[in-house]
């Protein structure tokens, strides 16, 4: 006879509170200024779980990472990115680029800012960070296609040089430094939004 089905949505349930609830322990982690150790032991004390709870719902530190990525961005409110390709307008798209991604940095700037500090002596954190920051520049290259392909011409070498500047330009990097300085995050998207469309005038 096969489980009943509230009984199988409970566990589902049990599940993925379990893993929430590492996922999140991790963020403190991350966002504690008394801690500096991203360790499963240490995330799995945080969550008052076992280090095997965490082999099960990650299978592996990479796992677990990857999966980490993918809740900070969530909380971010990275699923908004659909919105740039829907965008007609390339010079639109490229402020709601701006907006999406400073929303993200400011959404949890120290568990952010921690994360790539560990990145340059962690090897495993490292190879994540490149792989998601790999991905603005490639959104970055699209909408330079996209104006390409209407009014504006680039050679192969100045659309890579613009991909690269509008990378940076929407990087935690250059948020950390205006929100260091004082800026709000209004103030930095109008002045990033800015310096992205001289990029691409």
């Amino acid at each position: 006879m096969s489980p009943r089905p509230y009984n199988v949505k409970k566990r589902q349930a049990g599940v993925s509170e379990t893993r929430t609830r590492i996922l999140e322990a991790a963020r403190q982690l991350l966002a504690s200024e008394s801690e500096t150790d991203l360790a499963m032991e240490a995330i799995a004390r945080r969550a008052d779980v076992s280090r095997l709870t965490i082999y099960y719902q990650f299978n592996s530190r990479r796992g677990l990472l990857e999966a980490l990525y993918d809740y900070l961005a969530n909380r971010g409110n990275m699923r908004r990115m659909p919105e740039v390709f829907l965008e007609p307008d390339p010079l639109a798209s490229i402020d709601k680029l701006v907006s999406i991604f400073v929303g993200f940095w400011s959404s949890d700037p120290l568990a952010l800012r921690r994360l790539r500090a560990m990145a340059v002596l962690d090897p495993e954190i490292g190879e994540g960070i490149r792989a998601r920051d790999a991905r603005r520049g490639h959104i970055a290259r699209e909408i330079l296609k996209r104006m390409a392909a209407g009014r504006k011409t680039f050679t192969e070498e100045q659309l890579r040089d613009a991909a690269n500047v509008l990378s940076m330009l929407t990087g935690f990097a250059t948020y950390d430094v205006l929100a260091s300085a004082g800026h709000s995050q209004e103030e930095i998207i109008a002045m990033v939004a800015y310096l992205a469309r001289c990029v691409v005038s």
